[in-house]
């Protein structure tokens, strides 16, 4: 268990969550806005399939530090068809990104959760931080 005794701690990745101070941009599909609500970002996520260019991101960024929470579905292997929520930080001792697949309904809790700035709960999320590269 090694990565995961240290990276979790009671089913919450340390630093996973958003930060209250930080401006929000939604990014839906591609297209980026800064001036949105809740509505805007339930439309977003209702409109989801299974498409390449269909995806939600919601994103904080202060210099380099960055906080963020997607969802798409998946459009192969085994979750194919499944709605895949992914969040992912820098926070200055390194990037990380943890995600997990299940419902639409998920996605959404997840996503109003972050949204009113609650508490995210992690559990069954897989740390996939291997994935990130770059310097953004």
């Amino acid at each position: 268990m090694g990565l995961f005794s240290n990276f979790f701690q009671k089913g919450r990745p340390l630093g996973a969550q958003p930060h209250s101070g930080w401006k929000w941009t939604l990014s839906a599909n591609g297209i980026p806005t800064a001036d949105f609500d809740w509505g805007d970002v339930a439309r977003a996520l209702d409109g989801l399939g299974p498409h390449d260019d269909s995806f939600v991101i919601l994103e904080q960024r202060q210099g380099k530090d960055y906080w963020f929470i997607q969802s798409a579905v998946a459009l192969a292997g085994p979750h194919a068809g499944e709605y895949v929520v992914g969040v992912g930080w820098n926070d200055g001792k390194g990037k990380h990104y943890v995600e997990r697949c299940g419902g639409a309904g998920k996605a959404v809790d997840m996503f109003r959760a972050a949204w009113q700035g609650k508490p995210l709960d992690f559990t069954g999320f897989e740390d996939q931080s291997d994935l990130l590269s770059g310097d953004s």
